[in-house]
């Protein structure tokens, strides 16, 4: 099967697009009741200055499930997928940077702390974050308009971020060996995966190839429709081999459910590129 041929036909790409939103959207519903489920365990994540922690962790959750519904349903689109992307934007700053320069604080000899579990996930997390931060406000552009300079500027700067971060992933695998296969999760690999250290390298290749297939345009949409197709497939296996292996707790699903969303970002941005970025 020709996936440039697919990917460029565009009763195709339109339903890959679509595919894209709902795979958004769904995680933040699933986060959202979270959030009103598990309200003071939440409410320990939000930054101690700001005050009645609780209420931001319960309205943080309703609004998540309100985004995500009418991202689904297809109701004021770009007005609920611009406050998504500004609330998770506001979690990278807010949240996970202040983490973070804590962590460098309290074990400054020793970097690696920033790739583990450290209150909010480290890098990967606060990564992911951004990812999907980008895929709320790329859904929230709407198609690149040619003939409007700012919209096709806005839609290639946040493009080109998503494509840095999952090459930036990608390269993080040939490194780091111990992460698992596709967007690599805030803990290491300790459950088993048949031919573990082939597929991590096999999905960092892959990471990094596509982001930097966007980040030049060169085979842009099927990098993209490849990119989300790939990251969907192994978010579910690898949590299926967590499950097998009893580790398949809350946090993790919440992890694979954030792979989701980007993969569904994935495919959203392959929408929103225009013919010109696929080459013959």
């Amino acid at each position: 099967m020709n996936l440039a041929f697919w990917t460029n036909h565009d009763k195709t790409g339109k339903q890959l697009s679509r595919l894209g939103e709902f795979l958004l959207a769904l995680p933040m519903v699933f986060f959202g009741v979270m959030h009103l489920t598990h309200g003071r365990g939440v409410a320990k994540i939000v930054p101690s200055w700001m005050p009645w922690r609780l209420f931001w962790a319960y309205f943080t959750g309703a609004a998540l499930i309100a985004a995500g519904i009418s991202i689904m349903a297809r109701k004021h689109t770009r007005l609920a997928a611009t406050l998504l992307g500004a609330m998770l934007l506001l979690f990278v700053f807010l949240i996970h940077l202040p983490s973070m320069v804590l962590s460098i604080a309290h074990h400054p000899g020793d970097f690696n702390i920033l790739w583990s579990y450290n209150g909010t996930g480290g890098v990967n997390n606060a990564l992911k974050d951004l990812a999907l931060t980008t895929s709320a406000l790329i859904l929230a552009a709407g198609p690149t308009d040619p003939e409007l300079n700012s919209s096709r500027q806005g839609g290639m700067v946040l493009g080109a971020i998503f494509a840095a971060i999952m090459a930036l992933y990608g390269i993080e695998h040939l490194v780091y060996r111990g992460f698992t296969p596709g967007i690599p999760s805030w803990t290491l690999v300790s459950f088993w995966i048949p031919w573990r250290l082939f597929w991590g390298y096999s999905t960092g290749v892959a990471l990094l190839s596509s982001g930097v297939s966007l980040l030049i345009n060169k085979e842009a949409r099927t990098a993209a429709v490849a990119l989300g197709l790939m990251i969907l497939v192994v978010a579910g296996c690898t949590y299926g081999f967590r499950a097998l292996g009893d580790q398949g707790n809350i946090g993790e699903l919440m992890n694979t459910a954030k792979d989701i969303g980007i993969a569904g970002g994935a495919l959203i941005l392959s929408g929103r590129l225009p013919k010109g970025h696929e080459s013959s």
